[in-house]
Parts: C-alpha cells; sequence; structure tokens
C-alpha cells in the first residue's frame, strides 16, 4: 500500500436483504506467499454519526441454532456484486471486484509480530459474534479501492448490511484473521503493523462496526 490514503467507515449500513447461494466450507489455513508486501499506513476518517431522524435497523433476532465462531465459505462473483450494488456505502469501491488471492500472504511478509494460531483468509468468512447470529464478512477489491464488509445473515434468508470499511485509492491485498476458539476477528494488509490492521467487532447494542487499530 502506498502511505497516506484516505480510509471511508461506515458504522451502520441498512437497505433491503440480498439473497444469493452461500455454501460453506470447514474453516482452515489460508496463507502462503512469494510476492513483495505493501508498503503503507492507514488513515482513518472518523465514522459519520447516524441520522436522529434515521435511526439504523435493529439487527436480526438471535436464532436457536448453534453456529461455529468462523467458517470459510465461498461467494459467488454475481452475488458479491448485488451485495455491493445494494450498499451505497460501497460505491466509491468501483467496478471490477474481485476477491484477493488466497496464496498472496503479503499481509505476513513484513510483520514480526506473533501469529501463531491465527488463520489467516482471503475467503469471506461466516461469523457467529454471538450466540445464534451470523455475520458474512468479506475482504474484497474493485477498481478503485479495497474494502472489508459484513452482513448480517438473515434467518428468513437473505442479507443485511451491518458495516463497511472503505480504503480509498488503494487495491493491495487485505486478509480476514483469526483464532478459531475465540470470535474475535481481525482484519490486516500487515499483521499487527500500526494503522495496518484492524477489528471487525459487535457492541453492547449488537451491532457491528468495522474499525482499525
Amino acid at each position: 500500500m502506498r502511505r497516506g490514503f484516505c480510509v471511508l467507515v461506515v458504522v451502520l449500513g441498512c437497505g433491503k436483504p440480498t439473497a444469493g447461494a452461500l455454501p460453506a466450507e470447514d474453516a482452515g489455513p489460508d496463507v502462503a506467499s512469494t510476492l513483495p508486501a505493501p508498503t503503507a499506513s492507514v488513515r482513518a476518517v472518523a465514522p459519520p454519526a447516524p441520522s436522529s431522524g434515521s435511526p439504523a435497523p435493529a439487527p436480526p433476532p438471535p436464532t436457536t441454532e448453534t453456529y461455529p465462531f468462523f467458517r470459510k465459505t465461498s461467494l459467488e462473483m454475481d452475488v458479491l456484486g448485488r451485495l455491493v450494488g445494494d450498499a451505497p456505502e460501497l460505491a466509491r469501491v468501483g467496478s471490477e471486484l474481485s476477491f484477493f488471492d488466497p496464496q498472496d500472504g503479503s499481509y505476513v511478509l513484513r510483520s514480526t509480530a506473533d501469529r501463531q494460531g491465527i488463520v489467516f483468509s482471503a475467503s469471506p468468512i461466516l461469523w457467529s459474534p454471538e450466540p445464534g447470529r451470523q455475520v458474512l464478512v468479506v475482504a474484497a477489491r474493485g477498481k478503485t479501492a479495497s474494502f472489508v464488509a459484513a452482513w448480517w445473515v438473515l434467518p428468513e434468508g437473505g442479507y443485511r448490511l451491518a458495516s463497511t470499511f472503505v480504503m480509498l485509492g488503494e487495491i493491495a491485498p487485505v486478509a480476514l484473521a483469526y483464532r478459531p476458539t475465540e470470535r474475535t476477528l481481525w482484519w490486516t494488509s500487515c499483521w499487527q503493523c500500526p494503522g495496518e490492521t484492524g477489528h471487525v467487532s459487535i457492541r453492547e447494542d449488537h451491532h457491528v462496526v468495522i474499525v482499525q487499530d
């Protein structure tokens, strides 16, 4: 990544549910690399305050299902296109959507931080931040920006936008990172490097936020 690029953060998103098939696969390591790493630091922009006249919709109610904390999943590009297209918060990512190369691994090349037990994934993740709830989390890129976005998986089918984090002007690889035995979820372009790692987390009011550490 280049230094000093701009980040657009949207804490909460809303919109009509978007349908699409989402076959799941088991979680597992997804990291290898021989490519050069990016060299940048993220400049974050504070998220806009919610409008008092338009309160954010409540997250979907929890189900009685028991979900694993994390599962890698596949996502068809046309489904990703519909999800992004239905989210005005992601309009700046541009066209030509694509996932990052799972064999890139540049997010660990410059890092000296301990990564024992950490799974890095370029694949979308089904994340269960709370019992009975699932969130689809995606790290991907468009023509003009990289982004991390989260959608609630709705009990009745489809998805509802929960949160977005857009890195304007940058298309360097971003990975999702987690320990399978904990609910904590990170995104990173350089593991634990200052300004290049953040969290996808859930607040006490059950809303999802994506932030830079």
